[in-house]
């Protein structure tokens, strides 16, 4: 089927973005021909896995965009329920909880809350003018402070929450020959569990760039960390 698959359907090519702050995206073109026709439509949940020697890694994610492009199938997925982008109504809080303006953001769009460490911090006032989920989450964890983050998890519940890196498990298995771990930015042969968050050679994780096609590879963006 290939190292891709997107609603089961395999990957000829494409990018898979999986940011520290924010939402997964992927860009696909699937492996049909312009005659057959996909098994999901935009709006559906679809699960989309990533597998190599053995590794996988598995998402939960929203079609948001399907059609041909000069004869090929492409699709653009997003994790979670994918509706982050919609527009919250203006609210007000009085000794509430950061765990309470984070859960409400989430449900009252459409995502599931997954609630971390931290969010039992007191707000006295807060005020939520109209603007987007990830606006009003992106402000709170401002509000909060740099050690603090919030994006979605592979099973496509909404986290946020202090931020605690752990040791990648595989990191001795990585290739670093082309390039200098102190760098900011290195390549992989593709590497699919590999998450923000993670720590490689004690620098923190900031984004994964997961590219399919020709040349099988993990780009990933890293950045300081102490504990």
């Amino acid at each position: 089927m290939g190292v891709m698959t997107v609603g089961g359907l395999g990957v000829v090519s494409g990018v898979f973005t999986v940011p520290r702050l924010g939402v997964p995206t992927a860009i696909v073109r699937l492996a049909l021909t312009p005659d057959e026709v996909p098994r999901f439509s935009v709006g559906d949940s679809v699960s989309v896995v990533l597998e190599l020697d053995g590794v996988q890694s598995q998402w939960a994610m929203t079609c948001v965009r399907l059609g041909q492009d000069i004869g090929a199938w492409r699709a653009l997925v997003v994790g979670g329920a994918g509706r982050t982008a919609r527009e919250l109504e203006p609210k007000y809080y009085h000794q509430a909880t950061a765990e309470l303006v984070f859960s409400d953001a989430c449900r009252e769009v459409g995502e599931t809350p997954r609630v971390g460490d931290g969010l039992d911090m007191q707000l006295v006032r807060w005020t939520r003018p109209r603007m987007a989920c990830w606006e009003t989450l992106e402000a709170l964890r401002r509000w909060l402070g740099p050690r603090y983050a919030w994006r979605v998890l592979p099973s496509g519940q909404l986290w946020m929450g202090l931020e605690r890196p752990n040791a990648y498990p595989r990191e001795d298995d990585l290739d670093w020959s082309e390039d200098d771990p102190a760098t900011a930015r290195v390549e992989f042969r593709l590497v699919p569990d590999l998450l923000p968050g993670h720590l490689l050679s004690g620098s923190l994780v900031e984004e994964v760039r997961h590219v399919v096609g020709p040349h099988l590879r993990t780009e990933v963006v890293l950045g300081p960390w102490s504990a």
